[in-house]
């Protein structure tokens, strides 16, 4: 390889990685250290109705660009703050500025147990690096396009009445799969654990039995 090649190879992402770095001070003048950055706004399905119980979270990473890989990454601390949508929609949180982080993505989900675990099931996500940087308060409604999801897990909550019922949520979460026998004078469900290879039945919301079976690992995604 030619000497003026390697220079090129070698130069050119550090520049960039320079360039960036005289940028991004220049959008961080706008905050002061510890100043209180808003976003705020309404969370809508698609066809423009206000969704109640949804988790809104701000998310500030740290990208910068790697002279090992010659890549943009992202750095391993992430920091959150959250809300939660009212009857309205409307959520709004603050965060303090904090001149280390440079990325910014408001997530919105629905927060669901998994094992003794909550955990946010993402339904979607925005990149709001520029608005926020451009200043406060940044206004964000993001758009639940499939609401299945959260009718089926809100379904489900609404079936968990009994101390039985609600105690096995506590301890195992959410079920993969729920069956529903209705007979002339009682209820069975069952609620089905395939990764802990577990199926609860209920009799009534009252807790009959616990069958163990051979776990079912999770679904891996494809290349």
């Amino acid at each position: 390889m030619r000497k003026t090649q390697f220079r090129r190879l070698v130069l050119a992402p550090l520049a960039l990685w320079l360039l960036t770095g005289l940028v991004q001070p220049a959008f961080a003048a706008r905050y002061q250290q510890g100043d209180k950055v808003q976003v705020t706004g309404i969370v809508t399905s698609r066809d423009g109705k206000p969704i109640e119980g949804i988790r809104v979270a701000l998310e500030a990473s740290r990208s910068y660009f790697s002279l090992r890989q010659l890549r943009k990454t992202q750095a391993d601390d992430v920091r959150r703050v959250s809300a939660v949508t009212n009857a309205r929609g409307e959520y709004s949180v603050e965060w303090p500025w904090d001149s280390y982080f440079n990325h910014f993505e408001v997530v919105a989900g629905a927060p669901v147990r998994k094992g003794k675990e909550d955990r946010l099931e993402e339904l979607t996500r925005e990149d709001v690096t520029k608005r926020l940087l451009a200043g406060s308060p940044v206004v964000v409604s993001p758009v639940i396009e499939n609401t299945k999801f959260l009718d089926s897990l809100r379904q489900f909550l609404a079936m968990v009445r009994s101390s039985d019922e609600r105690r096995t949520y506590e301890e195992m979460g959410k079920p993969d799969k729920v069956q529903r026998l209705q007979y002339p004078d009682h209820v069975e469900d069952s609620w089905w654990y395939f990764e802990s290879g577990r199926v609860y039945r209920f009799r009534d919301g009252r807790l009959e039995q616990v069958v163990p079976f051979t776990p079912v690992p999770a679904a891996q995604p494809g290349p």
